[in-house]
């Protein structure tokens, strides 16, 4: 299996009612090294919020393109990967409402991905469990929080952590409870499926 970890910056929480304005993408081989990143930033055509967030003014994305212009590339991006995010339910969510509004829905669901913000309460010690607690808890570098590209290459590096945690047998539970009350079973990386470009239609 080869994973595209992506995050995404946004304009608020409601992918119905909030745009991206920033993604980022970092395509992994079957070993988990990095084979190459995408990102750029997005013209939400709507005024930008949560600028004490991401840093992120209207000024920055007045000349971006818009989410419809990026769509061919990020399709060629997931295309026949496993998709890795930090609380991966918010990135499918928002991936699809973009997508939607375009007219080329991506069709995203839940078995395409691995979640780390899940798979942290398996392979980390107790704490809080945001990417900037984790990365910080297990010496990764953050030079930079709330930007997609640097949002994506620390949650690589906990999704490796994770897959050389569980080879060490190194797991802290069985199974957990996430914030949403749903059971968290190690290895989720060996249940996801691909995603693949024939189910964008």
């Amino acid at each position: 299996m080869k994973y595209a970890v992506i995050d995404v910056e946004t304009t608020g929480l409601d992918p119905q009612q909030n745009r991206v304005i920033d993604i980022g993408i970092v395509l992994l081989d079957a070993n988990f090294a990095q084979e190459s990143f995408f990102t750029s930033l997005v013209n939400p055509q709507m005024p930008v919020t949560a600028t004490d967030i991401h840093r992120i003014c209207d000024a920055d994305v007045t000349s971006a393109p818009a989410f419809t212009w990026l769509i061919p590339q990020v399709v060629q991006l997931l295309d026949q990967r496993i998709i890795v995010a930090h609380n991966a339910p918010f990135d499918l969510r928002f991936l699809n409402a973009e997508s939607a509004r375009s007219g080329q829905p991506l069709n995203l669901e839940r078995h395409h991905a691995v979640c780390t913000m899940d798979q942290s309460r398996i392979y980390c010690p107790e704490g809080s469990h945001s990417l900037g607690a984790l990365a910080s808890r297990l010496g990764i570098e953050t030079p930079v929080l709330h930007r997609a590209l640097p949002d994506a290459l620390i949650c690589a590096e906990l999704f490796r952590h994770y897959v050389n945690a569980e080879s060490q047998g190194e797991l802290f539970a069985q199974h957990a409870i996430n914030r949403h009350g749903d059971v968290v079973y190690p290895c989720e990386w060996e249940r996801a499926r691909p995603w693949h470009a024939r189910s964008h239609s």
